[in-house]
């Protein structure tokens, strides 16, 4: 890592090259469950359905995807926290006829360690990946974090790229159905020719609308939806998802991600049939929402609003308490962050029953709190503990994904 400062800003130089870090468990399959705990209303998961069309996750498609897999759905399709979706009925319709999709993600580095709010699509994705039984594509979106921030250091985003693949890794991917890379390094070959395939299909007008750009953000950034839309196609991975390159086309592609950047795909849906391509299909999870509350979500850049996965033990609890002070009268927040982060229902449910009977003190809640994101850190951490320079490597070694 120290060697990275050394590096000139400007210099290219291969990640795989510069490097450091893998592990996790499975659960038990059970047979479908109902949805115990339904999620809260929010408006801006409704307004976001009402303006994208995306279709809201219900009962009959969720017995349908327990009754398929046999597992029971995660906690957060159980409680309404990933909330819609786009075609997840042709993904399932593929998984029951014994055919082949793929899983892409992922992330544009920016600091030396992911958040609370960063792990929820990481830890859906490798739940999904284990219960698909599904190769998973992984980008690293660095060259967008550059064009996106004219003063950071080139060296910087290169040690970013390293810390959170780390972090990334530590949920426990499956190596030989996982293929991650950074866009600074793989972009070339069939991943380009998608690049500009979908680019030419986009106006200047259309990104402006989807993501809010105006004339004054430079060229680089209204290219980036192209670049990440590439990873929607799997005839960008030849060689990686398939060795049969003719079948490529017909391999459909299902991301999980945060419903705030459905914009980078708004444009690949129009126009994948035009360029011979499958749309994607989306599963949409909602953001975790700031210690501050008050509606805002969970930012790197605002350090008192996260708890980061490294965070040591006595910083959770000092950054929980400082949140939930003795003596506020809600604790709607505390809450919420239980429904993401405690696995039982039923605890999660008596947790709820007393604190609306007002049968549990605000400091008792507090704790509760403390403890359950406490054991959640430190798992994580016990994990990434794991992760060597060589599994690093592996992951980003373009191979035939099994």
């Amino acid at each position: 890592m120290a060697a990275l400062c050394g590096i000139p800003n400007g210099e290219y130089v291969r990640l795989v090259d510069v490097l450091s870090t893998v592990k996790l468990n499975s659960e038990p399959v059970q047979k479908a469950h109902r949805v115990i705990l339904n999620a809260p209303p929010n408006a801006k998961h409704d307004e976001f359905i009402a303006s994208s069309n995306a279709q809201r996750i219900d009962q009959k498609l969720l017995d349908r995807f327990a009754q398929l897999t046999g597992r029971k759905p995660h906690r957060y399709l159980r409680r309404g926290i990933v909330f819609s979706h786009r075609d997840l009925h042709l993904i399932l319709d593929r998984y029951q006829s014994g055919l082949p999709i793929y899983l892409f993600t992922g992330r544009g580095p920016s600091s030396d360690s992911l958040h609370l709010g960063h792990s929820i699509p990481f830890e859906f994705t490798k739940w999904l990946q284990e219960t698909l039984g599904a190769k998973l594509i992984l980008m690293l979106t660095d060259d967008m974090k550059i064009l996106h921030d004219k003063d950071l250091p080139i060296q910087h985003v290169r040690k970013y790229d390293i810390a959170n693949a780390t972090d990334i890794l530590a949920f426990g991917f499956d190596l030989p159905k996982t293929f991650m890379f950074s866009n600074m390094d793989y972009v070339g070959g069939a991943f380009y020719q998608n690049i500009i395939s979908i680019a030419r299909h986009i106006t200047v007008s259309s990104i402006k609308e989807a993501l809010g750009f105006t004339d004054d953000d430079n060229v680089g950034m209204f290219y980036c939806c192209s670049t990440q839309s590439a990873g929607c196609f799997a005839s960008s991975f030849p060689g990686i998802l398939t060795a049969n390159k003719s079948s490529l086309r017909t391999i459909p592609c299902l991301i999980p991600c945060s419903y705030d950047i459905d914009g980078y795909f708004a444009e690949v849906r129009k126009h994948a049939g035009k360029m011979g391509e499958l749309p994607p299909s989306f599963l949409y999870s909602s953001l975790l929402p700031s210690l501050q509350g008050g509606g805002q979500k969970m930012s790197a850049s605002v350090k008192t609003s996260a708890i980061y996965l490294t965070d040591e033990p006595d910083v959770v609890r000092e950054k929980i308490h400082a949140a939930f002070p003795i003596g506020q009268n809600s604790m709607d927040v505390a809450l919420e962050w239980l429904r993401f982060f405690l696995e039982d229902d039923e605890e999660l449910a008596t947790i709820q029953r007393k604190h609306h009977a007002h049968q549990l003190l605000s400091v008792e809640l507090r704790e509760i709190l403390v403890e359950v994101i406490i054991e959640t850190v430190t798992r994580f951490k016990t994990n990434r503990q794991q992760i060597s320079n060589d599994v690093l490597k592996a992951f980003m070694t373009p191979r035939l994904l099994e």
